[in-house]
């Protein structure tokens, strides 16, 4: 049974774009794909009616996991926030062209078939490789000619078209930290009591003294050490001063905290600076961010609110790090099981719970679900992720949000198990300035899928039913989501606040606990911010013969796909891992 709760203006597609004329922009691109959801049609070679997939988007690849930061938080989404360093920026046109000229490399003598026998899937290779030729982003020309660009040419364009090709996910940030120590300092003076030894005598406090300094962008993992305490007793302590020793000791506690993370520059009206930089009379924290928020499932389970609500449970709050695991798999654990869709299960926890598919498919949606969604006529498969209780305790993204977090983290295994997952408790919000604008919101994205299973054991658990397109009774939609009494308000129109929410500090208190041992209850309203929903840019292959270890191998090498600048480091930057691991697998 298909439930359409929907607004067909809101959300239909042209059902046209399907025709897959050629595309030279993003906007064309994301045009010829549905609206929520993958969808295919399966040949005689699929494995149980599944493909192997590969990302065909355009996000970039951070080589620094302490500038990576993701969140799970109530409302049933995933944020992975990452700071756009210099390094990161000026690789970004060389590791599209990369992926662009191994994609064809393993696409046309290699073993990937693009075309399985009787499948019908959407061409997105070709899309994504008509945008690399548009001249609307000079992306090939450009790095055909770097030899005669200088740094800030390279950085510049780089940048562009990041933006321009990840349009309203990439935030110029400049955090005024004058205003964030005046906010600060109100602060630690409720905390303390006017006391600072009181603060850094309590390891709670303390976490809370640390976060907050810069609101939402330190998130402490370590013990902090003897060092560190002392330059943020100095800072409480001075806090009342009347000259600016107090500022400076702020800073200087700030600079032990955050280490090398905001150790880069930025180009800043053709110039470069420190991106936290301070002058005479002001210091700002200044640098481009880029956040992507996806919707998410969650465990089956239910749990209470502070009023009483009914909400979605979180199995695994905490702070946590992806797993690798001798002798069983690394990061890329590439399960047996075709509902996984072979694509990157990230474990964080040993007993299995991690980030993976959706794993829930719907056979043969019916004609008006292929109109609301955009999905092609002759596709009888949708795989769209439920934004609720779905799981047994692991974390489900849509396909290409899963590829599209796999491309943002390090190349390398190694690297990979350093990357941080910050876990909420099920009833805090995240709570973010996500444009650096000093106006902090409660995080969301426009999604609004919820289904149900077709039975509670095997593989019953793997196929939907009831979906709900819940666009044209949003408000009820987030009752159910956030909880009816007492959380959030709506002001008839668009506009949905939430009232004194409280947050998660997931710290090394938490390390792998199941627990948050700090929470901090938000004063005031705050707005909800709803991203627009990425769509998912995958595209769909087969390989010869079934998930042999071989077969996985080269199925995990397509999320390791790295290009890096001319003058990188090509060991730092990750190609040099990249350019090992691929000669022993593609010839």
């Amino acid at each position: 049974m298909i439930r359409l709760l929907l607004t067909l203006p809101i959300i239909l597609t042209v059902s046209a774009s399907f025709a897959q004329s050629p595309v030279s922009t993003i906007e064309q691109y994301n045009d010829q794909l549905p609206y929520w959801g993958v969808s295919w049609s399966p040949g005689s070679n699929a494995i149980n009616g599944y493909y192997p997939s590969f990302y065909t988007g355009f996000v970039m690849r951070s080589q620094s996991p302490e500038r990576i930061h993701v969140r799970t938080s109530r409302g049933n989404q995933t944020r992975v926030s990452v700071i756009l360093d210099e390094a990161t920026i000026n690789d970004y046109l060389f590791d599209l062209v990369k992926r662009q000229s191994f994609y064809k490399k393993a696409t046309s003598a290699g073993p990937f078939k693009l075309n399985p026998s009787g499948a019908k899937t959407l061409p997105q290779l070709e899309m994504f490789n008509q945008i690399l030729e548009s001249p609307n982003y000079a992306i090939k020309e450009f790095v055909a000619n770097s030899d005669k660009k200088n740094a800030e040419e390279i950085y510049s364009k780089s940048l562009e078209t990041l933006r321009a090709l990840n349009p309203g996910r990439v935030f110029m940030l400049k955090i005024d930290l004058a205003s964030e120590y005046a906010r600060w300092k109100r602060e630690m003076t409720v905390l303390g009591a006017g006391n600072p030894a009181l603060i850094t005598a309590d390891a709670q406090k303390t976490i809370v003294a640390l976060n907050s300094m810069v609101f939402g962008r330190i998130n402490y993992t370590e013990k902090p050490s003897a060092d560190l305490i002392a330059k943020l007793t100095q800072a409480l302590v001075q806090a009342h001063s009347s000259d600016a020793s107090g500022f400076t000791a702020y800073i200087n506690a700030i600079k032990s905290a955050t280490g090398t993370k905001y150790a880069f520059r930025v180009l800043d009206g053709g110039a470069w600076k420190p991106a936290l930089s301070c002058t005479a009379d002001s210091c700002v924290l200044q640098y481009p961010e880029f956040t992507a928020i996806y919707p998410t499932g969650s465990a089956m389970e239910k749990t209470k609110d502070e009023f009483g609500n009914t909400i979605n449970s979180y199995s695994t709050p905490g702070l946590w790090q992806f797993l690798s695991r001798a002798g069983k798999h690394e990061v890329d654990n590439i399960r047996n099981e075709p509902y996984y869709g072979y694509a990157p299960k990230m474990d964080y926890e040993g007993i299995g719970n991690g980030f993976h598919n959706p794993a829930v498919r719907f056979w043969g949606p019916p004609k008006e679900l292929k109109s609301a969604l955009g999905i092609p006529t002759a596709h009888n498969t949708l795989w769209a992720v439920k934004r609720g209780g779905v799981s047994r305790g692991c974390l489900r993204f849509p396909l290409g949000h899963l590829w599209e977090f796999r491309q943002i983290f390090p190349v390398e295994n190694e690297k990979m198990t350093k990357v941080m997952f910050f876990g909420n408790r099920s009833q805090d919000f995240d709570v973010y300035d996500i444009d650096g604008d000093g106006r902090p919101e409660v995080m969301g994205v426009q999604y609004m899928i919820s289904y149900g299973l077709q039975g509670t054991s095997g593989l019953a658990t793997r196929e939907g039913t009831g979906m709900e397109i819940n666009e044209g009774k949003k408000y009820e939609f987030y009752q159910d989501l956030y909880g009816a009494r007492s959380v959030f308000g709506f002001d008839g129109g668009s506009q949905f606040s939430f009232e004194n929410p409280t947050i998660s500090y997931p710290s090394y208190l938490d390390l792998r606990k199941k627990s948050v041992a700090v929470r901090v209850k938000m004063q005031g309203r705050y707005k909800l911010y709803e991203q627009k929903y990425e769509r998912e840019k995958v595209q769909f292959y087969a390989l010869a013969g079934d998930m042999s270890p071989e077969n996985k191998q080269l199925v995990r090498l397509m999320g390791r796909v790295r290009g890096c600048a001319p003058s990188a480091d090509k060991a730092a930057c990750g190609e040099s891992a990249f350019e090992q691991e691929s000669k022993g697998l593609l010839r």
